[in-house]
C-alpha cells in the first residue's frame, strides 16, 4: 500500500480534497480488484473519508449575495417583504419582523 504523505505524522492531518479523492479512488479500486481484502486498505480507506468530511465541516458557509446584490427571500419579511431587522419566529413557526407582525397583531385586537 503506498502512502500520499497527506497523513504522515499525525492520521488528523488533511491533505486537499483532490488528493484526498485520488487516493480514495486508488485504495477502492485495489479493494475491489483484490479477492482478499486487506484490514489495513480498509483503516486507510477510512481515514481517507474521515479526511474529506473534515475539509467539508471546516468549509466556511458563505452567505454572500448574488451578483445583483437581491436580498434572499428567506430574509425578507413576509409582510413588509423588506429585509428582516428584527426577526422573531412565531407559535406558528413563521419568521416575521418584530416590528411589522407587532403591529399587524396589535391592530387585530
Amino acid at each position: 500500500m503506498t502512502k500520499s504523505g497527506i497523513f504522515e505524522g499525525h492520521p488528523g492531518m488533511v491533505g486537499n480534497a483532490t488528493e484526498l479523492k485520488k487516493e480514495l479512488q486508488k485504495m477502492v479500486k485495489a479493494m475491489v480488484d483484490e479477492d482478499d481484502v486487506n484490514l489495513d486498505a480498509i483503516v486507510r480507506t477510512q481515514q481517507i473519508l474521515y479526511a474529506l468530511k473534515e475539509l467539508k465541516l471546516k468549509q466556511p458557509i458563505s452567505l454572500k449575495l448574488d451578483n445583483t446584490g437581491a436580498v434572499p427571500e428567506e430574509f425578507k419579511c413576509p409582510i413588509s417583504k423588506e429585509l428582516m431587522t428584527d426577526p422573531v419566529i412565531i407559535s406558528t413557526g413563521q419568521t416575521y419582523d418584530r416590528p411589522f407582525i407587532e403591529n399587524l397583531l396589535h391592530a387585530g385586537k
